[in-house]
């Protein structure tokens, strides 16, 4: 009788260790399951605007500055204006001595009017010598002078016209001498020839200054050009009248605006970019030459267009055009989508094919995702954490 409850206990002992492995096998699974749950953030796709740019930097400089030269040779007496002054269009800069030229002047005047006393003195003798052919030609038909005294009077008379046309030739010369004087005179004060701020004086009072001599550099901010480089790769995408947008060193919480109103149309050898121009309005003045720059020319802009973060992109080509991403079910499971990608403004891409905006994307937390994990949507960072 003891053999049956031997094979019976020894029964009721197998199926106990078997359960307990079951039960363990069962728990490991359920611990292994709950170990695969990842912590992911989701987004949806979303129609957007996308811009395309190209990436320039350069520097700004003056579309205006000129630099204001003695028209005359003379000792500087007065200076009227320091460097940093604004200045309008005739303001007076400068003024040499006009002693010199104020003689040349009274002796020009006078020589006008002597010129304009022999034209009078000459007009007299004309009139004198008119008259004399007249009474000349009166007596020659009641036969009382002979023709040659007529024809001698006739050439008195051309001869006293001759004279006034010399007279007046001479007027003219003299008229003109002396505006060239009053001219010279006039440059002795050097006026502002555009409106802006004096950027250099290089004269003081007493200088003795050549014709030529640089007296002072204005320049007018107002208006900026904006000189950047730009890659060759690049340049084709870049046209005249495209708007530029840029910051500065300084001034980092303002965006400024231009327009591209140039472009070179070679390409430096050594660098392999070109050269383009935009012109920038300075109304207020808060830029300056010769700040640098860092900005971007919008050379297309398209809208409509479906986009994901760059975030949510694994395995991308840009060349190819082509990526995954791992798009959530109504069951929490990941699953690897191919993707199709096209353009790229800032953080988000174009998808031109493989997801609509229903889906859910994975954009943070799926690096290490397997398809098939089941996963748990986060709060945004709760996920990196």
């Amino acid at each position: 009788m003891k053999k049956p409850v031997f094979i019976i206990a020894g029964a009721v002992v197998l199926l106990a260790f078997t359960v307990l492995i079951v039960a363990t096998k069962k728990g490991r699974q359920v611990q292994a399951n709950h170990a695969h749950v990842v912590a992911v953030e989701l987004v949806n796709p979303a129609r957007s605007t996308l811009k395309s740019v190209v990436e320039v930097f350069g520097s700004l400089s003056p579309k205006t500055a000129t630099e204001v030269k003695s028209e005359q040779p003379g000792r500087i007496l007065k200076v009227q204006v320091k460097e940093w002054d604004r200045v309008n269009p005739d303001d007076v800069l400068l003024e040499l001595d006009p002693t010199d030229f104020k003689l040349v002047v009274n002796k020009d005047e006078a020589g006008l009017k002597m010129a304009r006393a022999q034209l009078l003195q000459a007009k007299v003798d004309l009139d004198r010598a008119r008259r004399e052919l007249n009474r000349a030609q009166k007596l020659k038909d009641g036969g009382l002078v002979t023709g040659q005294e007529l024809d001698e009077r006739r050439t008195a008379m051309e001869s006293a016209a001759a004279r006034v046309a010399l007279a007046e030739a001479q007027v003219g010369q003299s008229e003109s001498q002396l505006a060239e004087s009053r001219h010279n005179l006039a440059k002795t004060i050097v006026r502002a020839p555009i409106q802006g701020t004096v950027y250099q004086r290089k004269v003081d009072v007493g200088d003795w200054v050549d014709k030529g001599t640089p007296l002072f550099s204005i320049v007018d901010n107002r208006v900026l050009d904006f000189t950047a480089n730009v890659p060759a790769v690049d340049l084709a995408r870049v046209r005249e009248g495209q708007l530029l947008t840029f910051l500065v060193d300084g001034l980092p919480n303002r965006v400024f605006e231009g327009k591209i109103k140039r472009i070179n149309p070679m390409v430096n050898n050594s660098d392999r970019s070109g050269r383009v121009q935009a012109e920038v309005q300075n109304g207020d003045e808060v830029l300056k030459g010769g700040v640098y720059a860092r900005g971007q020319v919008l050379v297309a802009e398209y809208s409509d267009v479906l986009t994901l973060p760059k975030a949510c992109l694994i395995g991308w080509d840009m060349d190819k055009e082509t990526a995954r991403v791992f798009l959530v079910d109504d069951a929490a499971t990941a699953r690897s989508r191919s993707v199709t990608t096209g353009l790229v403004s800032d953080d988000l891409v174009e998808v031109r094919s493989g997801v609509n905006v229903s889906d859910r994307v994975v954009v943070r937390g799926g690096f290490n995702l397997r398809e098939g994990d089941k996963v748990r949507e986060t709060t945004p960072g709760e996920a990196r954490s």
